[in-house]
């Protein structure tokens, strides 16, 4: 018992001076760069963290410009529409300059050096039942799907297809509109 108490008195002093060392030293002889967190974008500009965050010292030049912080695009929907309860590529799209569209659309993603996962999200307008709707946008969906595959997309690199039905009538058009009636694609990097 004496020996555990002296042991425990011993590292009870050993603990602040180990903790003070483990503290200091990190800072000892290091010299501090700015050269990996900051950086100027532009001349004349506040600073920017290489997360893009915008920052401008308190003790630096006040007459610097904001930040220039680039914005990330929004991710680009590419959509077919469909004549009223039509889902075959290419006879039942409604615009068939869309499937030139989407034919070049295809070619670009196939050029890509990258592989990028498509989902295909069929949708359809307010006419007919939820039911009958979900199966139409599936319909189209998967019609889509296989027209991405015929013309030399590769079948992994595209999501199972999906439905919306009417669930997400596009705001500002006509819930029957063709507007309404679409394939929507969206794309991610695998």
């Amino acid at each position: 018992m004496r020996k555990a108490n002296k042991t425990l008195r011993v590292m009870g002093y050993a603990a602040p001076v180990a903790l003070t060392l483990a503290l200091a030293v990190p800072t000892m002889g290091h010299t501090p760069t700015d050269k990996n967190l900051w950086s100027a974008k532009e001349e004349n500009t506040a600073w920017t963290t290489r997360y893009e965050e915008c920052w401008q010292s308190k003790t630096g030049p006040a007459d610097l410009s904001p930040c220039i912080v680039k914005q990330p695009e929004p991710p680009k929907i590419v959509e077919l529409n469909f004549n009223h309860d039509e889902y075959v590529v290419p006879s039942g799209v409604a615009d068939p300059r869309q499937v030139d569209e989407i034919d070049e659309y295809i070619d670009q993603l196939k050029a890509t050096p990258e592989r990028e996962y498509i989902t295909i999200v069929g949708h359809t307008s307010a006419d007919g039942s939820d039911e009958y709707n979900w199966k139409l946008g599936e319909d189209r969906a998967k019609a889509v799907r296989e027209y991405f595959i015929r013309r030399g997309y590769p079948k992994e690199d595209l999501a199972p297809p999906e439905s919306r039905g009417e669930s997400e009538l596009r705001p500002g058009y006509d819930p029957y509109s063709v507007a309404q009636r679409r394939v929507e694609f969206h794309k991610s990097r695998l």
